[in-house]
């Protein structure tokens, strides 16, 4: 059995890469027994974000802590959630910014307990040329999310448009190798070439 301090050293490992956020499976692993987890909430040295979720008080607090991405990664017992429509300009975007946290996740996924509100889920299994690591999480990349939100026509055209030139013009996205590599359909190509087309019309 490890000492409280090789336990606690353990712990902080674990939360400090994931943003302060552990799970209760984690701090079992680290030699924190299930039945110790309420005193260590009350005592005030974790917080309980979600179910099975903690972050060490040690740790400072998100601003919005219900829109860390880690914190979705660990709800979803990292089974591979992808981040779609990303927000807080994770890829530099000016204006998209979606109100709920759209999560693809694998085919396979399941869950027993109820979607938290904050999130929509869209079940899928993306190619890796259609993810790139944020924050240490995966996400779309900027072309599968800009293609995505056209898909969704969620928002105005004249704000993917936008987006779009931005991407291009800090070669986040290139038009040839891009469009390629994507594993997208010909309805996406289709909207690739509109938003261009919208875009060179401004």
């Amino acid at each position: 059995m490890r000492s409280r301090i090789t336990a606690f050293r353990c712990l902080y490992a674990i939360a400090a890469a994931q943003q302060g956020f552990f799970t209760s499976k984690q701090a079992k692993d680290a030699g924190f027994s299930g039945s110790t987890h309420p005193y260590h909430v009350q005592a005030g040295n974790w917080v309980r974000e979600y179910r099975g979720i903690y972050r060490l008080i040690l740790m400072p607090p998100a601003k919005h802590p219900e829109l860390v991405l880690v914190l979705w990664q660990l709800w979803s017992s990292n089974q591979e959630c992808t981040v779609t429509r990303p927000r807080w300009g994770l890829h530099e975007f000016s204006d998209l910014n979606p109100e709920k946290l759209h999560l693809t996740v694998p085919a396979h996924f399941r869950r027993s307990s109820r979607i938290p509100g904050v999130l929509t889920l869209h079940f899928a299994d993306l190619p890796d040329n259609d993810i790139v690591l944020a924050q240490g999480c995966r996400v779309t990349s900027p072309l599968r999310t800009i293609l995505d939100l056209a898909a969704a026509d969620t928002m105005p055209r004249s704000v993917l448009g936008l987006a779009l030139l931005q991407m291009m013009e800090r070669e986040r996205i290139t038009r040839d190798d891009d469009l390629k590599r994507a594993s997208i359909p010909v309805e996406s190509r289709q909207q690739f070439e509109q938003l261009l087309r919208l875009t060179s019309a401004g």
